[in-house]
């Protein structure tokens, strides 16, 4: 619901805002703001503070969106969990309750004049020249439904809670020789000879045989399995479906054509050229060249010591030029050339190369897009009204077929789905609203169990049914034995490149050096690394893993890396120490020095969070977190 509010909302300055009031509600607890008298469903308790289950998962969902576009692939919220990201939720809403409950019994002071400067200060609130303006402010409040007095409540109390964690972590030291040593062990690089032994290099390996085949399979049989299918039945309720069938009459689109006529028009502009002086004695003497028959150009050039393309304005709105400036030059006509004309920056002479008159978009132009806005904002309306008789349904035990019935939609079933949305023939399935959530809620549902009613996008929804599940199984080996058989040959040449690059790397320890030893095997000659970091920084495309290798041995130690492709034999010929006192160096030992800085910084704050809890007793009810997954 929250997503499509943000949709329906045109200024992003509400959005800003709805980060700010989750942010709130998942430090404090919503129960100050809305009282019901519904079942206890206590996630989360901190002294006084209580977070429901409902506010533990919203916080959920948005890390495993952030760690999929991390990821750039689709995680499950079991393998998000299994990643720590549950923990990592529960124990940033622990902290800042805890944070916020010390500030709230300590009476921490947050003063008129700090609330007032941190809502000027934001940018949510700022007009386009970049001033506070009350106007836009009021209105954002207006439009997620919020009095001043509750939003400064909230700033107030947030203000409070980030003034605790600032005084617990000011001053934390940054111990010099800590610094020193981290940069040294960061920035030192060094420098490698390669040989690289390609897998598709080794041509000579026997063929498997029929016996090959069958054992390979055997022992690999995971690597053959068909995936989960899932038989799903769901409704799909979607705006813009429900625009397609909305026709505004032509009274209102006339109407609003007239409220928004300024919007489409373009106003004249001209195109520029301009000379600007410092001093106006020099632009009266330019004034004066031109005058008699020297070029913009030449007078640009000998009088301002500007070139041609440094005199181009391009085209210009009159509202663009300062002070009276434009009205003096949309007077001249095409081709003409103003006297000197004085602003804060100069003395300025331009000439009008081109007229382009103002234009208008006329009714019949913006007819469409018109009527398909105010029908997309229709559409949404009713999406929401769908939307509220959906889990007013559900509520009552209704089916997935019920609900479509009651909305007139139809109930799609699709036979057989795997997590990646294809078919068991492999092909996809079109169409399915929200394709990587609406996998993800059908992969978490239950057999036999109703999704519920879940946001598609911006502006639609969908409710599903899990009906049947079809677990994985093996393929039968005559459907992929020509993949076990390239497999089992794909391993033979990746264990002869292996026994390769290991015969290289003996000889290189036996006393040969790489060039040598890759001669005699039958390999390209080493190639010299660009020198690289202990996180691979500087290998630009070759893998991480040698660098790994480089700093793991010591220089000419011969060392053998692995790859997908084939396998490196590395030999470190070079080391080079990082040196915090040169002056080129200094950018980067600021930046070591401010993570020093801010991980000790964590450990205080961690070790104070650890005392808090003595005085405000932290409770977390794993188990009504797990239905979230």
């Amino acid at each position: 619901m929250l997503q499509l509010i943000r949709n329906r909302t045109a200024s992003w300055v509400v959005k800003l805002l709805f980060v700010l009031l989750v942010a709130s509600f998942a430090v404090w607890g919503i129960e100050d703001i809305f009282r019901s008298g519904g079942r206890e469903d206590t996630a989360i308790r901190v002294g006084e503070v209580k977070m429901q289950t409902q506010q533990v998962n919203q916080e959920f969902q948005r890390e495993l969106s952030n760690l999929r576009q991390q990821l750039g692939q689709m995680i499950t919220p079991e393998q998000a969990a299994q990643f720590g990201v549950m923990d990592r939720v529960i124990e940033r809403m622990v902290n800042d309750a805890l944070y916020g409950s010390l500030a709230r019994d300590t009476g921490l002071v947050v003063t008129e004049t700090m609330v007032r400067d941190a809502i000027a200060a934001e940018p949510a609130f700022r007009n386009a020249a970049g001033q506070f303006d009350r106007n836009q402010f009021t209105a954002a409040l207006r439009s997620i439904g919020m009095t001043e007095e509750g939003y400064v409540d909230l700033l107030r109390r947030e203000l409070a809670r980030r003034n605790v964690v600032e005084a617990v972590i000011a001053g934390a030291p940054r111990p010099e020789l800590m610094v020193d040593r981290l940069y040294r062990y960061r920035g030192e690089r060094r420098v490698a000879n390669l040989v690289f032994i390609a897998n598709q290099s080794i041509q000579d390996v026997a063929q498997p045989n029929e016996e090959d085949i069958a054992a390979f399979y055997k022992e690999n049989e995971r690597r053959y399995m068909t995936p989960e299918y899932r038989g799903i039945t769901y409704v799909a309720l979607n705006a813009e479906t429900l625009a397609k069938e909305i026709l505004i009459p032509e009274e209102e689109l006339r109407q609003e054509y007239e409220a928004r006529r300024d919007s489409y028009a373009t106003p004249e502009t001209r195109d520029l050229s301009q000379i600007l002086f410092s001093d106006e004695a020099t632009a009266r003497k330019a004034a004066e060249a031109l005058s008699a028959g020297q070029s913009f150009e030449q007078v640009a050039q000998e009088i301002g010591g500007q070139d041609a393309e440094a005199i181009k304005l391009g085209n210009t709105a009159k509202t663009e030029l300062i002070g009276d400036m434009g009205e003096a030059v949309f007077a001249l006509d095409k081709g003409a050339v103003s006297q000197p004309l004085q602003s804060p920056f100069g003395w300025h002479i331009f000439r009008v190369n081109e007229i382009n008159a103002a234009s208008a978009r006329s009714f019949e132009d913006v007819r469409e897009e018109l009527n398909r806005e105010l029908a997309t904002q229709r559409a949404l309306n009713q999406l929401f009204e769908q939307a509220n008789q959906v889990e007013d349904a559900l509520a009552g035990g209704a089916s997935v077929e019920d609900a479509a019935q009651r909305l007139g939609l139809p109930a799609v079933t699709i036979e057989a789905v795997s997590r990646e949305g294809r078919t068991p023939d492999g092909a996809p399935v079109e169409a399915l609203p929200a394709r990587d959530r609406f996998l993800e809620t059908a992969f978490a549902t239950p057999q036999g169990e109703q999704s519920q009613l879940v946001e598609a996008g911006g502006d639609g929804y969908f409710l599903l049914r899990v009906d049947t599940v079809i677990p994985p199984a093996p393929k039968p080996l005559e459907s992929v034995r020509d993949q076990v058989r390239d497999d089992i040959l794909a391993r033979r040449r990746d264990e002869a490149a292996k026994a390769k690059a290991e015969a290289i790397a003996k000889a290189v320890s036996d006393g040969k050096s790489l060039a040598e030893a890759a001669s005699e095997a039958g390999v390209n000659a080493p190639a010299t690394s660009a020198p690289f970091t202990r996180d691979g920084q500087g290998l630009q495309n070759l893998p991480r893993s040698i660098a790994s290798a480089g700093f793991r041995g010591s220089q000419g130690t011969p060392q053998v890396v692995n790859s997908r492709d084939g396998h490196y034999v590395v030999v470190v010929t070079e080391i080079r120490a990082a040196d915090p006192a040169a002056e080129a160096n200094a950018k980067e030992l600021d930046a070591v020095r401010g993570a020093v800085q801010q991980g000790i910084a964590g450990d205080i704050l961690n070790s104070f969070s650890q005392a808090l809890r003595q005085t405000y007793p932290v409770e977390v009810n794993r188990d009504r977190l797990n239905p979230a997954l």
